[in-house]
């Protein structure tokens, strides 16, 4: 912190403030809520390949990088071979993968056996 803010703040505080906490301020609301973020994931789940300026056509008053946002960080989902799937696995995807890798297995066996 800088001198010059350690003396903004003693002089506010000798003029009578308690509270330590930012005061609110005017400012641009965030266009980002619960509903958005609702319909961006229904628009990700009808196709699950699309893309961020896919997304921008649907949604032509959010920016990209809103988008991003929302789709990386509150919806949890990253690019995987050109569709986006969602970060944490459930216990059927587990399951589903474990029996996927299990048959790839025993079929390479099998294979390297007759060979």
């Amino acid at each position: 912190m800088t001198d010059g803010m350690v003396r903004k703040w003693v002089r506010q505080f000798n003029d009578g403030r308690t509270n330590v906490h930012d005061e609110a301020r005017s400012g641009r609301p965030s266009v980002v809520n619960d509903g958005l973020v609702a319909k961006v994931n229904e628009k990700i789940r009808e196709n699950r390949r699309f893309t961020i300026r896919m997304l921008c056509d649907e949604f032509p008053q959010i920016s990209k990088t809103v988008l991003y946002d929302i789709v990386t960080n509150r919806l949890n989902y990253r690019k995987l071979c050109t569709r986006w799937v969602p970060k944490m696995l459930t216990d059927v995807h587990k399951t589903k993968r474990l029996g996927s890798a299990l048959t790839f297995l025993t079929d390479t066996v099998k294979r390297a056996m007759d060979s």
